[in-house]
């Protein structure tokens, strides 16, 4: 090999590679190119447009958008009656803290203020 100087090196990765052969084998010795390998787009993120793009076909998305993830567009409506009625909002009011002394819910809850 040639040096930054012009002067001729040794291969280093050949020698090693030829030391290691054994009698009756047939050795190719070449430098591994893969730690100079850049991912493509396709491997880094195969929903890209590269990575779909390869002339196979590929299976939909069934959780695109529009289907199952963002927003609902018929979900829960009722289209054939009868129709169950409407889930009252159950709230556990034990787990709700007393009003701080003197603060605007307190006074509320005393008459001494309106609700607003």
């Amino acid at each position: 090999m040639m040096s930054a100087g012009g002067q001729i090196t040794r291969d280093t990765s050949r020698n090693h590679c030829l030391r290691t052969i054994r009698q009756g084998e047939i050795t190719v010795c070449a430098p591994d190119e893969d730690e100079f390998r850049i991912p493509s787009t396709a491997d880094s993120d195969p929903d890209s447009a590269a990575a779909l793009n390869d002339g196979r076909l590929h299976a939909p998305d069934v959780a695109g958008d529009g289907i199952f993830k963002g927003k609902s567009t018929m979900a829960g409506m009722c289209m054939l009656p009868p129709c169950p009625p409407e889930q009252p909002y159950l709230i556990d009011l034990s787990t709700i803290p007393e009003a701080p002394a003197g603060s605007d819910a307190d006074k509320i809850a005393k008459g001494e203020m309106r609700a607003p």
